[in-house]
Parts: C-alpha cells; structure tokens; sequence
C-alpha cells in the first residue's frame, strides 16, 4: 500500500515507537490495549534491542506480574457483553496493525480513497459532501477483508471493534437483535472503525423462506441503523456472499469494495514479506506462480507452516519452503524447475525429491534435465 498521512509519531524508529504507544494506550486506561501491545513486542522485538532474548524475558515477566484487566473501555463506555455479562460481544483492538496488508492497484487506491475522505472531511463538508460512513467488503474467503479493515483503522489512528455476526447469531439466538443493538450503539459513544464480519448471517434478503422470523426483523434494524450512522465512525461490513444479501441492505451502502484473489504482483508481495530475506528471489518467484488462484489467507497459512518446520526440524526456511512446494504441487507445470532448485541448489537427492512428490526417482531426473534444457 502506498504511504498516507500518518501520526508524526510514527516517524520514530520501532522501539520508540512502541513506548509511546504504551504511553498513549496507558493513559487511557487500556489495560487490554497495554497487554496486546507488549504481545507485539515479544512476538516482533524492535531491531535496536541489543538482546531480543532477553528483553522477551523482561516483557513476559512484566506481563505476568500484572493484575489481571477488567476489559477495555472506550470513551468511557463498557464494551458489551451477553445477557450474563460474561462475554464480550465484540474485540477491541486499540491499536491495529496491518503493515503486511498487500492489495492490488484498483483495490489500495479504493481504500486509499476511504482514508483520504475521513482525513479531508472539513473539505468535503465545505464541499456540500459527507465522507462515507458506510463501506461494504465483498470477496471470496480469504481475500483480506479482515486484515484490510485492520489497515484502515491503522490508517486513520483509530480502534477497531470487530463483531462477528455469523457467531453472534448461532451463539445467542433469541436474543440476537438486542446484543446488536448494543455494539452498534457502543461503536457510536465514539470514534472507531467497526468490522461487522460475515454480513450476510444476519442481512439476508427478507423473501428468503429459509430464515427465521428474528433475522427477517434484525435487517430492519440494520437498515435502520445504515441510514442513521454517525459520520463520528466507519462501519465497514464483511461478506463472502454478497447475493444472500437483502438488496435494500446493499444500497445502503456509501461504497462496495470487491477484493479480488492476489494477482502475480500481489502474490510477490505477500511472499516477499514473509520471506524477510531468508529466501532466495527464485524460490518466491516458483512459489508465487505456483500459487496462482489461492487466497491470501492459504498462501500465508502454507509460510506459516514452512516457519514452524523450520524451526522444528533446524532446518533452513528455504529448504522447508522447497520441500513443501515439491510435496504440495507434485503434478504443476512447475514442478520441473522446483526439483532442479532443490537437487542443484540445495543438494536434495533425487530419490529424497521424489518421495516427497510421490514418483519415481527416474521421473525426477528426467525432469530436472528437462528443466536445464529449456533455461
């Protein structure tokens, strides 16, 4: 994503950054807020940290010695919870984090746009317009939606309180209606993005015979509540099924955004930033065309996957990476050109290969030549 305006703070280097984050988040009273930070810190220690090992130490034992936090509270409003009041309907990120969110050209420039109106909204005002209030998400599983809304609020300095309706639904069924109510109350008491995930669970279309009469009445609600939100907070709502929606939902909508699956480009990018240097540019240029057609979310679960075996096994996260794309893309185009890598590159057997693409050792040798024939 391409840079936009951004707290001056942010200008600091990553260790800096951090204190005054904690500070900022502290005096607040964001318990929630100060814990997920120092969980951040453990996870990604800043590089001016002369020992990582240790300050992780420090910051885990810091943590553990805490009290432990009676929730978040925002704007001096007690985030909501079930009937009992003893589970949150939603989570409260006081300051997210999406700096590995990658998107294509038409899509960042989208958003880009959501961020710039919230910025120059004294503009717009002057204008005769208004910024937009609500925006909509659609996109097959896995797209992004999730972490884009993170970017958003990053973007814009602000919470983000997700709900997750499809859980909201199936969990406390028959008093659904109320326990929505109360979230989109507490996201207006001030300023935040709300992430309304799995859209569809409760915006059905109202001629649908399959639903019950509590979700047909609960679209009302949100038709209701679409028309009058605040300009104060962006509601951005998530769904994978956009024709299960309500149509009179749809066009209350300020702006629909489609996340498309990662293009070339885009599947770089993703695999660039997880590699962090630790693999070579020929490997990601095979695994990004090799996953052609596969969400964010697969891609990013299968570099997940290569850094836990990395460490697990003492291995190289090349290596890994390598093994596991000649085990799962055994028949792609590709193939050939994987197996030369692995025998020239990284001294793998040919019958270590082919066990782990499931053919023969001959096999594999003829592909390997095939590959340095046509080079």
């Amino acid at each position: 994503m391409a840079e936009s305006k951004a707290p001056i703070y942010q200008e600091a280097g990553g260790l800096e950054r951090a204190l005054i984050d904690l500070v900022r988040v502290g005096a607040r009273g964001h318990a929630a807020g100060v814990r997920q930070l120092a969980g951040r810190l453990i996870r990604a220690v800043p590089p001016s940290v002369s020992d990582a090992g240790a300050f992780r130490i420090a910051v885990h034992e810091a943590l553990a010695q805490a009290s432990p936090s009676n929730g978040l509270r925002f704007d001096s409003g007690a985030i909501p919870t079930d009937a009992e009041g003893l589970h949150p309907l939603v989570n409260v990120d006081a300051i997210p984090v999406a700096d590995e969110f990658v998107a294509d050209e038409r899509l960042a420039m989208q958003l880009q746009e959501v961020v710039a109106e919230r910025e120059r909204a004294d503009e717009l005002a002057r204008a005769g317009v208004s910024a937009s209030r609500t925006v909509l998400f659609t996109g097959a599983p896995g797209v992004g939606k999730t972490l884009a809304s993170r970017w958003v609020a990053q973007q814009l300095g602000l919470p983000l309180v997700t709900l997750d309706l499809a859980s909201v639904v199936s969990s406390y069924l028959g008093s659904s209606g109320r326990n929505i109510k109360s979230v989109l109350e507490f996201a207006k008491s001030g300023r935040c993005v709300l992430f309304l995930d799995e859209f569809d669970a409760v915006a059905k279309r109202r001629d649908d015979d399959t639903d019950i009469g509590e979700l047909k009445r609960i679209v009302n609600v949100i038709l209701v509540e679409l028309d009058r939100w605040p300009e104060t907070s962006l509601l951005i709502g998530a769904t994978n099924h956009p024709q299960l929606l309500d149509e009179a939902i749809d066009r209350r909508f300020d702006r629909v955004l489609r996340f498309p699956l990662p293009g070339h480009a885009e599947r770089l990018a993703l695999l660039r930033n997880a590699g962090q240097g630790e693999v070579s540019g020929e490997v990601i240029d095979l695994a990004a065309a090799m996953w052609e057609g596969w969400s964010h979310s697969v891609i990013m679960r299968f570099w997940e996957l290569c850094r836990r075996k990395s460490v697990l096994h003492d291995a190289g996260l090349e290596h890994v990476v390598v093994s596991e794309l000649i085990e799962q893309f055994p028949t792609s185009e590709l193939r050939n050109s994987v197996w030369r890598h692995a025998h020239d590159r990284l001294g793998m057997s040919n019958r270590r290969i082919a066990a782990l693409a499931g053919v023969s050792h001959p096999t594999v040798a003829t592909g390997i030549r095939q590959a340095k024939e046509t080079e």
